[in-house]
Formats: C-alpha cells, sequence, structure tokens
C-alpha cells in the first residue's frame, strides 16, 4: 500500500503548489487584460452639414413679338421695299397681300433681263456714268430677273418717250412696255422688339407707304 500513500502525498503537494503560485499569477494575469486609459479615445460625432434648399430656376420672360401692315407698294416702290426687307428681316417672316386690280396696267420703262447678276450691275454701272440715277435692279426669280427697272408712267407714250431718251444717250438696250401695276401689302409677322425699330426705320424710307402695328393673333 505504500504507492498508494506516495501516489496521494504527491497529489496533495501538486495541489498545495497550485494554489500558492496561482494566486499569485492571477493578479498580473488581470493586469495585463485591463484596457490602458491613456489609449482611450472617445469618439467624437460627426457633425452633417445640412444642404442649401434648391432654388427653384425661374422662367425667362417670354419675348414680345410685335407684327406690321405696310403698304401699298407698285412699280418700282414694291421691287425696292421687297429688297429692304429681306436685308432686315428673316425669311419666312414677310407675307404678301396682293389687291389685284385688273383694270389698273401700267407702262413702264426698262432693260431686258441680263443673263447674270454681273451683267446687270455692268449695266447699272454704264447708266451710273452717264448720269442716269433713277433705275432699280430686279433680282426676285422669275422671268424679270436681273431685268432693270427705268421708271413706272401711265401711259404707253410717256413710258416709250422715256425709254426713246435713254437710247439716244447711249443705252442701246433700253425699251418700254406693258407691266401690272397692282398694289401690294405687306404683312410682317413676329418681330422681335430689336427687328422692329429697324423696320420702323425703313418706313421713313417709303414716305408714301403706311405702316401700321398690328395683333400678332
Amino acid at each position: 500500500m505504500k504507492w498508494l500513500f506516495f501516489i496521494l502525498l504527491a497529489a496533495n503537494l501538486a495541489l498545495a503548489l497550485w494554489g500558492q503560485f496561482g494566486k499569485k499569477e492571477s493578479p498580473n494575469l488581470l493586469a495585463r487584460q485591463q484596457i490602458h486609459p491613456e489609449k482611450i479615445r472617445i469618439a467624437q460625432p460627426q457633425t452633417i452639414q445640412p444642404q442649401p434648399p434648391p432654388i427653384p430656376q425661374s422662367a425667362p420672360p417670354p419675348v414680345k413679338k410685335v407684327c406690321y401692315k405696310w403698304g401699298t407698294f407698285s412699280g418700282d416702290a414694291l421691287e425696292k421695299a421687297r429688297a429692304a426687307l429681306k436685308t432686315l428681316v428673316p425669311s419666312g417672316t414677310v407675307r404678301e397681300q396682293i389687291l389685284r386690280k385688273p383694270d389698273k396696267l401700267g407702262y413702264w420703262a426698262y432693260i431686258p433681263p441680263k443673263r447674270t447678276k454681273q451683267e446687270a450691275l455692268d449695266a447699272i454701272g454704264t447708266l451710273d456714268d452717264l448720269g442716269i440715277r433713277d433705275h432699280f435692279l430686279i433680282q426676285d426669280s422669275g422671268k424679270w430677273q436681273y431685268a432693270i427697272s427705268l421708271g413706272i408712267f401711265r401711259t404707253e407714250e410717256a413710258a416709250r418717250k422715256y425709254a426713246s431718251s435713254i437710247r439716244s444717250r447711249g443705252v442701246k438696250s433700253a425699251t418700254s412696255g406693258r407691266r401690272d401695276s397692282g398694289e401690294i401689302v405687306f404683312s410682317i409677322d413676329d418681330l422681335e422688339e430689336t427687328q422692329a425699330v429697324r423696320i420702323e426705320a425703313l418706313h421713313g424710307k417709303f414716305p408714301g407707304s403706311e405702316m401700321k402695328e398690328v395683333d400678332c393673333d
């Protein structure tokens, strides 16, 4: 039974040693497991910046449109008014109201249409050199394009005499003939204010005409 005695003795010694050293080690173990206070940082709450409220964009004010009636025109004045309008307003904003008068036929002195615009300009240069200032180049497409009007007359005789006087000054192509002198009224639509100012200034160059602002409807 000696071996049992030694086993119990060894067990008691082991238990005693554990109790002696385990109690000394435990405080160090706990100390090692403590959180270092100097390493503690208090998290600061994040500040959320408020977003500025969206500012609605106001719609631009509507552009004011202006419309006119301008007339009446016939003969050379009609051609000049057409040419002037083409330089001032966009295409498609001008309409022509034709006031046909079949019994009102006029006569004119003219130079027949040239083949090209340059030929017509050369002919106008010749007229200027001769001191003949009353002329107008017809540029609208059609059978009279690049013809040069020398004047409108009430009677055939007056037109024929004037054409003869032009021929006597060296312009052999001058002639005369009958011409429809029906009257035209221009409708000028949807102009912006800057364009309207130019149109009103143009009116002053045609003292025999009447221009009035009308509703664009």
